[in-house]
């Protein structure tokens, strides 16, 4: 078991960015800005509402498009120039978490994040209901189909507002607790007796808060308003579930051999800054073309921070600055060779962004690439055997336990009322957790409170799933013949497509849920252990 608390993360604040990037941001960027030099200003978000009202009154006027645009772009200016410095303040945050002024700036800019997300889809409900939508779908402006998603009723109703606004303030609450923490080791009794507890009842309060908000919105449960509205999906819950249970049968005997079969200890060693730093220098530059050239901008603008911080956040994550064009990487390393994967892995998704110019890729698709790299950087880095015999073993791990993750917030969510208390949610995840083999690795169910996706981005973790096994496609493919993976792993940086299933099927990719699949997944995990 290679850890509970791995570093996979990929901030999931990126999502709001990508619905409207990929229409209303230049395709080239307008110069090369190092990201010491990219400076940060407090976000006055106060004369959002009042340009919205501006956009309304266009837009039922019976003005030209042209003029239309005009003020949407103004609007857009202050919306990206709101996440831009949103983002500074939570990369800044984290390289520090006990910096104050970093730490108030980056609670003021979340704080701001439903007012300014309702002013945002305020504008694209009314756009979608205006006389000159169909103007607006224009491939020069939003694009063809664009405005879909906001029939209906804008779902920021003042109770809406009201709950979206507690769950940001329960998730600077965890963040708050996590950065006291730092230090402790997070499977001690004493890091559950004091900081496992604080972070039980914040955990509750937000799948309280999370139900309401789904009602809220008009769903019927949490589930289908995460997969619809939060993350636009095309597949279901019920596939989803039906796809976990397959996971369950077919590779959870597989993952509890993992620690009785040396593949750690051969595959896991002490591995210094440079060194990853270098793994992932010599997988670009034996790629080369747009990945080489990512890999450039990206070292000399210092577009990432990949050093250890003795007060660091405890996560690796990526981000798009769209004020300036370009993304970021963050790494929190643990000192072994596992850092040259997680950089990799966030390198992939920095690839993704800087070939599309802010990609348009949903969270699903982002994960291809960032999963993709990892897999095809143990043919381009010269990983040695032991490496990619680990490799396996950690994609193995991120079959299983993230399946488990997953099944446990289906779970989790259907708890409501008398019901959802903090020994019932860790009873939850104890009886997940059992039934997806942790029992292989010594267990204790009150641990998943290390697990930050549950707090910050709920519902997200089988993206992790599905993309891995996109990603594995592309590895079998390289394994059948050299350059076959890496070809359709660049071809598809550019990509447009905003879901899974059809990004599988543009790449020409087998889909995860397609009978047999989880077969082959096994067969090839039996092959490399």
């Amino acid at each position: 078991m290679r850890g509970i608390f791995t570093k996979l993360a990929c901030l999931c604040l990126v999502i709001v960015l990508v619905v409207v990037g990929c229409h209303l941001l230049p395709s080239v960027r307008p110069g090369e800005v190092p990201f010491s030099q990219m400076g940060y200003v407090r976000p006055d978000v106060g004369d959002m509402d009042g340009k919205v009202e501006h956009c309304l009154e266009l837009a039922q006027g019976g003005t030209t498009p042209e003029d239309l645009m005009e003020a949407v772009y103004d609007f857009y200016g202050d919306y990206s120039g709101y996440y831009t410095n949103y983002f500074l303040a939570y990369i800044n945050y984290s390289i520090d978490t006990s910096d104050i002024y970093w730490s108030d700036e980056y609670d003021y800019c979340a704080q701001k994040g439903p007012e300014v997300d309702a002013a945002f889809d305020r504008l694209m409900y009314a756009l979608a209901d205006c006389p000159l939508r169909e103007a607006l779908e224009a491939e020069e402006y939003f694009g063809e189909g664009y405005f879909d998603p906001y029939e209906g009723e804008d779902i920021w109703t003042d109770a809406y507002k009201a709950l979206a606004q507690q769950e940001t303030e329960l998730i600077d609450r965890y963040y708050e607790i996590s950065a006291q923490s730092n230090g402790t080791d997070p499977y001690s009794d004493a890091y559950q007796q004091t900081y496992g507890k604080q972070l039980a009842e914040v955990y509750v309060e937000l799948i309280r808060v999370r139900q309401q908000m789904a009602r809220e919105a008009g769903y019927e449960d949490f589930q289908t308003y995460a997969y619809d509205y939060i993350y636009g999906r095309d597949y279901t819950p019920e596939e989803e579930g039906a796809y976990l249970e397959e996971i369950r049968r077919e590779l959870v005997p597989l993952y509890e051999g993992l620690d009785a079969s040396g593949v750690w200890e051969e595959g896991i060693w002490a591995c210094s800054t440079q060194e990853t730093f270098d793994y992932v220098e010599r997988t670009a530059q034996a790629m080369g073309g747009d990945i080489q050239e990512a890999f450039e901008a990206m070292d000399r603008l210092g577009l990432y921070h990949i050093e250890y911080g003795e007060n660091k956040l405890d996560t690796s994550f990526e981000v798009f600055l769209p004020d300036y064009l370009q993304p970021f990487v963050f790494v929190d390393p643990s000192g072994s060779n596992m850092d040259m994967l997680t950089f990799a892995h966030e390198f992939g998704h920095f690839c993704n962004d800087y070939v599309s110019v802010g990609t348009a890729a949903g969270i699903d698709v982002a994960e291809v690439f960032s999963q993709g790299m990892e897999y095809l950087s143990l043919s381009y880095g010269d990983a040695p055997q032991e490496m990619v015999a680990m490799k396996m073993a950690d994609s193995l791990c991120v079959y299983v336990e993230q399946a488990a993750y997953a099944a446990f917030e289906l779970a989790v969510y259907d708890l409501e009322g008398e019901e959802l208390t903090a020994q019932n949610v860790e009873d939850t995840f104890y009886q997940v957790g059992m039934a997806y083999g942790f029992d292989s690795w010594g267990f204790d169910g009150g641990i998943y409170v290390g697990i930050p996706h549950f707090f910050t981005d709920p519902g997200y973790v089988i993206s992790y799933v599905v993309s891995n096994d996109a990603a594995m496609q592309l590895y079998q493919l390289e394994q059948e013949e050299t350059g076959a993976g890496l070809e359709r792993f660049q071809e598809s940086l550019d990509t447009q497509q905003s879901t899974l299933l059809a990004f599988l099927e543009e790449a020409g990719l087998e889909s995860p849920f397609v009978p047999g699949r989880i077969g082959k997944v096994r067969q090839t995990f039996q092959e490399s252990l």
